[in-house]
């Protein structure tokens, strides 16, 4: 199982809307080349949101990493950074490294980051090497949720993959916050999955008997067994690299 990084980030207000969609594209191609400069990370990408994607940012980055140690030291480089603020995360990224000045360089673009370390409950892949569509999902389960609701929820969120096969490659997680990789977040899980095109997605996805008939009640809040708040991020993008199997095609 690799050892992961999933963030999702908020360019200026400037460059936000369809007359700088181009930009954004350009700024996810310099993270994702930046981001393989970085110590022990042996697969970056990064994606520009479609603009049906709402609740988070304008971009995904996904990190995976060498090893443990390669993950606890940009742990640490990005909780530095945020103790002077959300733009000063790409620059302190970019320390010590002349390799590393277009990622310092980006924290003038970037508005916010928020970064999770992904701890795998249930992963499926049916398409190594896929290209096509990456969504991520970030949710969070109420703290007074029913434990055993939880758990359940968490048992029962993989049965979307096997429910619809536009979904190829998926992974769902929980989000790690505690020692000894410690990072700030307002999110208890993930669910990405990887589509062919974004018709995967739009249309098998989200119109998906199972997805409203069966998973949806977890998420609503006139049902007795919700358990996620109805505020979540809804992301997508296009991959211009394998992203949940990087780490399978090498």
């Amino acid at each position: 199982m690799s050892v992961r990084i999933v963030a999702q980030l908020a360019v200026r207000d400037s460059l936000r809307g369809e007359a700088h969609a181009g930009e954004r594209a350009e700024i996810a191609a310099q993270l994702s080349r930046s981001g393989e400069n970085l110590p022990g990370v042996i697969a970056s990408h990064a994606g520009a949101h479609f603009d049906f994607s709402v609740g988070g940012g304008d971009l995904t980055w996904d990190l995976s990493f060498e090893s443990q140690d390669a993950l606890a030291d940009f742990s640490s480089r990005v909780r530095s950074g945020n103790e002077h603020g959300p733009h000063e995360v790409m620059a302190a990224l970019g320390v010590g490294d002349a390799k590393l000045g277009e990622l310092a360089d980006l924290g003038h673009q970037i508005e916010s980051a928020e970064f999770a370390i992904p701890e795998s409950l249930a992963e499926g892949i049916s398409r190594p090497g896929l290209i096509g569509v990456k969504r991520t999902l970030w949710l969070r389960v109420l703290p007074e949720a029913k434990p055993n609701l939880v758990a359940r929820f968490e048992r029962d969120t993989p049965i979307l993959a096997a429910a619809i096969p536009a979904i190829r490659n998926w992974r769902w997680s929980r989000i790690r916050t505690t020692h000894p990789y410690p990072m700030e977040t307002r999110w208890t899980h993930l669910w990405e999955q990887e589509f062919e095109s974004v018709d995967g997605l739009q249309i098998d996805y989200m119109s998906s008997p199972a997805h409203w008939g069966y998973i949806d009640g977890y998420f609503n809040p006139e049902m007795p067994e919700q358990v996620v708040d109805v505020w979540l991020a809804h992301l997508a993008c296009p991959t211009r690299a394998p992203v949940l199997t990087a780490t399978h095609t090498r």
